[in-house]
């Protein structure tokens, strides 16, 4: 469990309800002094946390055709990892490496489903911050394979 206070930081959580912060800080820990290259998750494995970036840096990387590992973005404090902890299959469509030490915000992404399945309001709220982010990273991801 973590301070609902550190979940009210970030504007993923600006909308949420303080009862529902509560409940999210409640399935919430933090994992701190993550080394640098450290592989977060690797493509095609069940998410099990949606993630917060309270500092360090992560790469997000695809496996291209080719065998070339290329990096389309880089997230860093302040961003969310996995996403895919609210899309089915719930598995991750690419792979987190950090570049140097990174303490995240772990959230477990089965109870966050379940908590946003009882609270519909919660549910929304973050739903709407995730299509922002998605948006937000495919545009980023476009840009970077044009750049090839």
């Amino acid at each position: 469990m973590i301070s609902p206070e550190i979940l009210r930081r970030y504007p993923y959580f600006a909308g949420v309800d303080e009862a529902s912060l509560r409940l999210l800080a409640m399935i919430a820990e933090e994992k701190l002094h993550i080394p640098a290259g450290t592989r977060l998750f690797d493509e095609g494995v069940p998410v099990k946390h949606l993630a917060i970036i309270l500092s360090g840096e992560v790469n997000i990387q695809y496996l291209l055709g080719s065998g070339e590992m290329r990096t389309v973005d880089t997230l860093v404090g302040g961003d969310l990892l996995g996403f895919s902890a609210f899309i089915t299959p719930y598995r991750y469509t690419g792979f987190g490496t950090t570049t140097q030490v990174t303490d995240l915000v772990l959230i477990d992404a089965k109870k966050l489903r379940d908590l946003c399945n009882s609270d519909p309001q919660l549910g929304y709220q973050l739903i709407l911050e995730v299509a922002k982010l998605l948006a937000h990273r495919l545009e980023g991801a476009r840009v970077q394979l044009a750049a090839v």
